[in-house]
């Protein structure tokens, strides 16, 4: 190809013929099976060639969608993509398109239609009948049939060239079909079926390699040694314990269990602590941080917010202070000489216990002796943020925690150089949430509702989005919603409002009314963290809760029945939601279980979508979907670490094979690539 093609190739990932080869389709079109519209039943997968007649496009927030009427000599039938925005600048009216997918039955409009169909731009003569077609991503000006030359050339000329990385024992217990026949039928299959077996073993292939650095530097950190040693105390722990104005629960006593072993290990721990909101981590944490202490250490744990910061230091402090550590607040908006002070006490090692935001990971900021380092809600942080601040001590022990439950996909991928602890049990005693699904038919009984739990003394939480493409504009929705309801609905109740872009002491003195119970109803957007502890308030009401993940809309549940009275969760649902926003938010109506909701949420939105962009460990797979190769990353998982524990140093020729192609192979990819 020329210097170009060349170039525009570049830009998606693809700089030798080896990225080339691993350049799989992103579907097929199958020649093989070619229906008109007219003849179309539900559930038919097939492919139609038909005009687009008009397009239009919808926004539900963040989400885009892209619907076009098809029309072939038989009859007419529309396709919707969700959030693909290159699709807009593709099709128009007048455009020919090849369509496969499966035919689908919309309850919302009374008809059939295609749902994220695979499709290509085609020509008037552009029909290769009996053959199954392979469709690739979009390369700037490059057109399809441009692509398939390219690689078709490609297998032709260097096909016999490249060299199996898999090891053989690897490929005959898995039974995997060799990596030229796999690259050859992933291109231009003889079969769906041999397609699909070839996309396997490449994305088993992918994901063995990742865990393979995984499991390299998983060794790696606990060959480095050097961390304190800290022999837990039961005494102390028992001081801890009579302390507590509550009894632990069993798993946090199995998981305290769990990193008391790793502390008396002369190698740093690494572990992931899991758990809903409400679940106990921070009291893990500070039995953890207590014995830190009573060895003569100092223990730091750093949040992603100041107001989440300073809740843990004041939930520290009354958990702490009686045995007599010194718990130290340091965050970015205090006055100079508080912060002086902070930094010298920190210094000093008379601060025991540090509580703080980025702050701590700044450099004026100095350790005299940091033995355990705690992350609070991880999945705010990056690699980089943790790395940082392991590094203000001597191999610290690193305990990070999330109450974003994590399916077991993304954990062994994003987090899989940390030994999980999970905490599956909730405390006695607290009522689960019963959440329910409204739309605008129901606001008025909605607002009753609301109106008698005031009266009953309770507080509520009104969450609209705020929406990075329309800042402006849902930033004035949001404090018209607010003067609509402290001036027409709620007119006997005290209504608050708090977003990103008030100063911080506006946001703190109503985030403080708040919690004082001087404010009844707090309506906010998410800009803010909302993760104050207001056991008082009983209601979450999430408006356009169509426009939020799973996940997130789990976690902003969890801000309400953290006291002893009946708690509920409202999703108020907009009249353009689709049948497919209606159906994920049913989920959560469905089930309180953090990690079932977890699991459907990647299912439905994939692992890009579910940890957002602030997450700087997720590689970027070429052929494997965390979201559908659950059952692939398990066995590679289980594979690589088995391999490493044989072939530690990879000296062997076929380990030094292998991690050679790895490196290659995730180059620039992302974390881990300082291994070897």
């Amino acid at each position: 190809m020329g210097p170009k093609s060349s170039e525009l190739f570049a830009k998606v990932g693809v700089s030798t013929i080896e990225d080339l080869f691993y350049y799989v389709p992103r579907a097929y079109t199958d020649w093989t099976n070619v229906a008109d519209v007219g003849s179309l039943r539900i559930s038919d997968c097939v492919t139609v060639v038909a005009r687009v007649i008009s397009c239009d496009v919808l926004r539900r927030g963040r989400m885009q969608i892209f619907t076009a009427a098809l029309e072939d000599d038989t009859g007419t039938i529309l396709a919707r993509w969700f959030g693909r925005r290159y699709i807009q600048r593709v099709l128009e009216p007048g455009t020919r398109v090849a369509v496969s997918g499966e035919v689908r039955f919309s309850r919302f409009a009374r008809r059939i239609e295609f749902v994220n169909p695979s499709f290509e731009v085609i020509g008037e003569d552009d029909v290769a009948e009996g053959r199954i077609e392979p469709q690739y991503s979009q390369i700037a000006s490059l057109s399809g049939g441009r692509i398939r030359g390219i690689v078709r050339t490609a297998i032709d000329g260097f096909l016999d060239q490249i060299v199996d990385p898999l090891p053989e024992s690897v490929l005959g217990s898995r039974e995997l079909p060799g990596l030229r026949e796999s690259v050859a039928d992933v291109h231009f299959p003889p079969s769906l079926e041999r397609a699909a077996r070839a996309r396997s073993r490449l994305a088993y292939e992918e994901l063995f390699m990742f865990q393979v650095l995984v499991a390299l530097k998983k060794r790696q950190l606990a060959r480095s040694g050097g961390a304190v040693q800290i022999v837990w105390r039961d005494d102390e722990h028992a001081r801890f314990t009579g302390s507590l104005r509550f009894e632990l629960t069993r798993a946090q006593r199995r998981v305290i269990g769990e990193i008391a072993g790793d502390l008396g290990r002369g190698e740093p721990m690494n572990r992931l602590l899991q758990g809903d909101v409400g679940s106990g981590k921070t009291a893990v944490a500070a039995s953890a941080m207590h014995q830190a202490v009573a060895s003569g250490h100092q223990a730091a744990i750093m949040a992603p917010t100041e107001i989440l910061a300073e809740q843990h230091f004041e939930n520290l402090t009354a958990l702490l202070s009686p045995l007599g550590d010194r718990v130290v607040l340091l965050r970015g908006g205090m006055k100079a000489g508080e912060r002086e002070e902070a930094l010298g006490l920190i210094g000093s090692g008379e601060a025991q216990i540090v509580v703080g935001t980025h702050a701590l990971i700044q450099e004026r900021t100095n350790f005299s002796d940091l033995a355990l380092a705690v992350v609070d809600e991880q999945h705010r942080f990056g690699v980089v943020q943790r790395a940082a601040l392991r590094a203000k001590g001597s191999a610290p022990h690193i305990l990070v925690m999330t109450a974003t439950p994590i399916p077991r996909t993304l954990a062994l991928t994003v987090y899989g150089d940390l030994d999980v602890s999970v905490l599956d049990e909730m405390p006695p005693g607290r009522e689960k949430v019963v959440t329910a699904v409204r739309d605008e038919a129901a606001r008025g009984k909605v607002y009753d509702f609301l109106k008698s739990e005031v009266a009953s003394g309770r507080q509520i939480f009104i969450v609209y989005p705020l929406v990075e493409e329309s800042e402006k504009m849902e930033l004035a929705a949001a404090t018209k919603m607010y003067e609509q309801l402290k001036e027409q609905t709620f007119t006997e109740a005290t209504v608050g409002l708090v977003h990103g872009r008030m100063k911080p002491e506006e946001k703190d003195a109503v985030m403080d009314g708040f919690k004082a119970g001087t404010t009844d109803i707090l309506v906010s957007t998410t800009v803010v963290e909302v993760g104050v502890d207001v056991p008082n308030a009983t209601v979450m009401v999430i408006e356009h809760a169509e426009r939020f993940g799973l996940a997130q809309l789990h976690q902003l549940r969890g801000r309400v029945g953290r006291g002893d009275q009946q708690s509920y969760c409202i999703l108020m649902v907009g009249r353009g939601a689709s049948d497919e926003a209606r159906e994920r938010i049913q989920v959560l109506a469905d089930t309180n279980d953090g990690f079932v909701i977890a699991e459907k949420d990647l299912e439905m939105r994939g692992p890009g979508e579910f940890l957002g962009v602030r997450q700087h460990g997720l590689p970027r797979f070429s052929v494997a979907d965390l979201g559908s190769d659950s059952r692939l990353l398990v066995q590679a998982r289980d594979d690589a670490f088995a391999y490493v524990a044989g072939d530690p140093d990879m000296s062997t020729p076929a380990g030094a094979l292998l991690l050679d192609a790895t490196k290659r192979r995730f180059r620039g990819r992302g974390a881990f690539m300082d291994v070897g």
